[in-house]
């Protein structure tokens, strides 16, 4: 099917942490009739409703799909792509028009939130396989998960359990973030990924797909979204006064090759803490460790510019 003759379906998530409630996809949609992009739209009531719609429209024929939200939005839709069964999601295609608070995926990509640039990514049609990760809980400590972008365990989690739903601002979660570190104490870690293994106490641990993740933070520069590989970062237990600078190279990219974290890549990964510790999937809380994470190698065709 050609870019001009393929229907959408286009799912908005009105929250989507946007302080307009959602009114910015009038813009897109806007955008999307005057570059004679074919598409339905409909719209998710509650969490969780997003997987929900996906699968729904997968059972229904359909194989094109537009996020119209943030990090949260993708996810859910992306567990609805990989839950629907019978589909091989390769046939699947899933565009983002990023409408959240963070949107590190969308920049991952490349692609901005401006919906004239939106439409015409759309209307180009140009597409890649990408990987999806997913997580399994041998423990029974959550079902199986996938994820597009990043998952962790430790801090990161620790503020995804924290931040307000929908986060308000990119400032909110930076507040969550730097007000915690007072109080959270850094769990022992094992983490096992391919031969190699880290062990000691850890502040967090991040496991990339994609190279952005927590509003702008460019924690694995290097990672590829279609090498059926995982970027795993482990960032050692730090003081107050030593996370302000890290943090710095963290929204820099230049976080690989400091002595206080250590980065390895692997087809599969497992992380045990005591005590047990949150573990984030793409900012969502999906369970809690031990948690092994895999890779399915470009399980899902991607819109990009």
């Amino acid at each position: 099917m050609t870019a001009s003759a393929t229907r959408w379906l286009v799912i908005v998530n009105p929250a989507s942490g946007r302080p307009d409630g959602g009114r910015g996809w009038g813009a897109i949609e806007q955008a999307l009739q005057r570059a004679a992009v074919r598409f339905d739209v409909t719209h998710t009531q509650h969490p969780g409703h997003g997987e929900t719609l996906a699968r729904q429209a997968l059972s229904d024929g359909r194989r094109h799909i537009v996020a119209v939200g943030g990090d949260g939005s993708v996810n859910e839709i992306v567990q609805g792509i990989l839950t629907a069964g019978r589909v091989d999601t390769r046939e699947v295609t899933l565009a983002v028009a990023p409408q959240g608070t963070g949107n590190d995926w969308a920049r991952s990509l490349g692609i901005t939130r401006d919906p004239s640039h939106i439409a015409k990514v759309l209307a180009a049609g140009r597409t890649m396989l990408h990987d999806i990760g997913f997580i399994v809980f041998p423990d029974g400590g959550g079902p199986r998960r996938w994820f597009i972008n990043v998952a962790g365990a430790g801090y990161d989690a620790y503020v995804s359990e924290r931040v307000p739903r929908p986060v308000p601002s990119a400032f909110t979660y930076l507040r969550v973030a730097l007000n915690g570190l007072a109080t959270y104490r850094s769990p022992e870690f094992r983490i096992t990924a391919g031969n190699e293994t880290i062990a000691g106490r850890l502040l967090l641990a991040f496991v990339a797909n994609a190279q952005y993740c927590g509003n702008r933070m460019h924690v694995a520069p290097t990672a590829s979204m279609d090498d059926g590989l995982l970027d795993v970062l482990a960032v050692r237990e730090l003081s107050l006064l030593q996370v302000l600078p890290k943090l710095v190279k963290l929204y820099r990219g230049r976080i690989l090759g400091d002595r206080a974290v250590r980065h390895l890549r692997a087809l599969t990964v497992r992380i045990e803490t005591n005590p047990p510790v949150a573990v984030q999937a793409d900012g969502q809380i999906v369970g809690r460790t031990p948690a092994e994470f895999g890779v399915q190698r470009q399980a899902l065709r991607v819109v990009i510019p």
